[in-house]
């Protein structure tokens, strides 16, 4: 007799059109990166949110990478978590200070909507 091991799945739910308005804005795609954290829809980022992620000068361009590999999972782990639509957030990161080189902790609060088949990611207050 053959058990069934219990699956579960970390995708977001099923997308279904929201009432809710995602500002008509520009909109970096990321689907290429959020595809390898487990979203099945198109992801785009606020250009808010890439600035504030952009590595300062004395830090390297792999740093905004890792931080939108994170900014990424931490959304995908919410929608999963909660099963909705959208999800608010905070997200916190490590920074160099730009004088002293001290790592220093920096906190955004991001928002994350599945609207027209497409996942939203940016700061609240573009939102």
């Amino acid at each position: 007799m053959k058990t069934k091991q219990p699956f579960m799945s970390m995708a977001p739910p099923s997308i279904s059109k929201t009432n809710s308005q995602v500002p008509e804005m520009r909109w970096l795609d990321v689907t290429g990166i959020a595809a390898g954290i487990g979203f099945i829809t198109k992801v785009v980022v606020s250009i808010g949110l890439s600035d504030a992620l952009q590595p300062i000068a004395n830090e390297t361009d792999g740093d905004y990478d890792q931080r939108i590999y994170d900014a990424l999972w931490h959304a995908h782990f919410q929608l999963s978590l909660d099963h909705c639509q959208s999800a608010t957030y905070n997200f916190l990161f490590t920074r160099k200070h730009w004088r002293t080189e001290e790592i220093i902790d920096a906190s955004l609060h991001l928002h994350i909507e599945v609207s027209n088949g497409q996942a939203y990611l940016g700061l609240l207050e573009d939102f």
